[in-house]
């Protein structure tokens, strides 16, 4: 079995250990036993199954691209992976390049899905460039072990001046940047960033055979590190724990980041235990991209928006703070010099707040806006006459994408209930419900008021549209919005509609100051009216 891009002294020990990806991937070529054959292929089969059925509910759909190169007198295949969102107006997203597109992009682009759907980085384009001779592309000379290397040089220009703009012409693009390399993949990552810098913004190098050649690209850092360049770049740099970072020459590049690397450059060297070379990228994708993307943007606000009467002043709460965050409330973009994101931001007067994550790796970090307007209570119903405690529905079937025009509907039942809730519901799909009665509110006051469905909803209170929270979607985010209210009765009116899955529709308002809750509304706050 060929495993040229590790040294020698790891050859026999990956031929002899499982599970290893690298292995299946030339499961051909192994001189195995019939067993272990069929127990490989099977493997294989299912690698390759699973991979490659990427549609648009796993969060990406993929298409297969190619160009014809003039600096590389080649066709290069590709393939694209564009996420989620992509067709929206105006959509734009940094792109993630990775080498060895013949396996390694096919966990990425999960990875690069799981964290985005977890809020540590934002939707991205994969790139997977294929090989023709991964030899020559990523090593930057050739040896007795790689005949064929020396056309890293040549690949850089092909990124440079054919891929990349050639992407950023047919795609919806950012500039933004991630050049991702696995063993001699790794090699050509450094050899990119030494080389020049600026071809890409950020560098994951996973497990890379810095032992190549007598450690021949540690040797050209130690020189190019002299040298002025922008060197204003992350570059996440991985290896196996113990002898595995030493064999493949990660400790002695490690050593000259140490002692070397430019003070503007961004770096970190991870060791991960009980992995192997093939078993390491999984790993070392998630935390690179996390150690490019994650600056903490992870973070809520509410309410999302509010009315503050004269003379009155609330609080905004923030939720997972981080150290770089950034606050502004006079409407501009916060910066690294704007004043540092607290728990509880004091809104003594209409303003519109921002705040972001202040990022040193990416700068492309949206920011989030919460816009306090001027005006005055709302006034609600003395009194309302023949009412009962409760709200009023009226129960539809059918099957939606949003909110439908209840009132042109024929409902299939009909009743009350005592409280919000969806036991009269006949089916647990595809229903729809309009609610109607009373708020009654008690207490002048600011009310921090919020509402969760699973899927859409629209909230009217006194005829007019509090909350829009329409469309597919689960429970797990809540709408909160800051209403001033005078004592009285309101007319309330929840339009709410399940296509399948879970159902929910709650809603309350947020209580307390040191100690938050969420507390849903009471039924003794609900009335409708005979």
């Amino acid at each position: 079995m060929q495993h040229s891009s590790l040294p020698p002294v790891f050859i026999k020990y990956l031929n002899s250990n499982l599970p290893n990806p690298d292995l299946y991937i030339y499961i051909y070529t192994a001189n195995l036993s019939t067993n272990l054959m069929k127990t490989r292929i099977i493997l294989l089969t299912l690698l390759l199954s699973a991979g490659f059925k990427v549609t648009a509910q796993d969060g990406y759909t993929v298409k297969q691209d190619s160009i014809q190169s003039d600096v590389l007198k080649q066709n290069r295949k590709l393939s694209i992976y564009l996420p989620d969102g992509y067709d929206a107006k105006d959509a734009k997203f940094p792109v993630l390049y990775v080498l060895d597109a013949d396996g390694r992009d096919q966990h990425t682009v999960p990875t690069a899905r799981f964290l985005f759907v977890n809020n540590k980085m934002p939707r991205a384009i994969v790139v997977g460039v294929f090989n023709i001779d991964r030899n020559h592309d990523f090593l930057p000379d050739s040896s007795q072990s790689a005949s064929t290397g020396g056309g890293a040089d040549n690949f850089v220009h092909f990124f440079k001046q054919e891929l990349i703009p050639y992407i950023n012409k047919n795609y919806k693009t950012e500039s933004f940047n991630v050049l991702i390399g696995h063993s001699y993949g790794g090699v050509f990552v450094m050899h990119a960033l030494l080389n020049d810098p600026d071809l890409f913004d950020a560098y994951i190098a996973i497990d890379p055979s810095f032992w190549y050649k007598n450690q021949m690209q540690v040797k050209s850092a130690q020189v190019e590190f002299l040298k002025t360049k922008n060197w204003n770049k992350p570059i996440f740099i991985t290896g196996r724990e113990g002898e595995g970072m030493k064999g493949m020459g990660i400790t002695a590049m490690e050593k000259v980041l140490k002692s070397s690397a430019p003070k503007d450059l961004k770096w970190k060297v991870v060791a991960y235990p009980n992995e192997d070379h093939g078993s390491v990228p999984f790993k070392s994708v998630y935390d690179g991209l996390r150690y490019i993307f994650d600056s903490g943007g992870n973070f809520t606000v509410f309410p999302m928006s509010g009315i503050l009467p004269a003379g009155t002043s609330t609080i905004a709460f923030v939720q997972n703070i981080n150290p770089n965050l950034r606050y502004t409330l006079d409407g501009t973009e916060p910066t690294v010099n704007s004043p540092v994101c607290k728990q509880q931001i004091v809104i003594k007067k209409p303003c519109t707040l921002k705040i972001k994550s202040v990022s040193s790796n990416y700068k492309n970090i949206p920011t989030l806006t919460r816009v306090f307007t001027s005006g005055d209570y709302l006034k609600g119903q003395e009194s309302v006459e023949n009412i009962k405690p409760g709200l009023k529905y009226s129960y539809y079937e059918g099957v939606w994408d949003s909110v439908p025009d209840f009132s042109k509907l024929t409902p299939k039942k009909t009743g009350s209930t005592e409280s919000l809730d969806l036991n009269f519901a006949l089916k647990k799909d595809s229903f729809g419900v309009r609610f109607e009665g009373y708020l009654k509110i008690t207490a002048k006051d600011l009310y921090d008021l919020w509402v969760v469905s699973d899927d859409g909803a629209k909230v009217y209170l006194n005829n007019e549209l509090l909350f829009n929270n329409d469309g597919l979607h689960s429970a797990d985010n809540p709408i909160v919005k800051l209403v001033p209210l005078m004592p009285g009765y309101y007319p309330i009116r929840i339009d709410y509609f399940e296509r399948t899955g879970g159902e929910a529709i709650t809603i309350g308002w947020v209580t307390g100051k040191k100690t938050l809750n969420a507390v849903p509304i009471p039924k003794e706050m609900l009335f409708y009216k005979e």
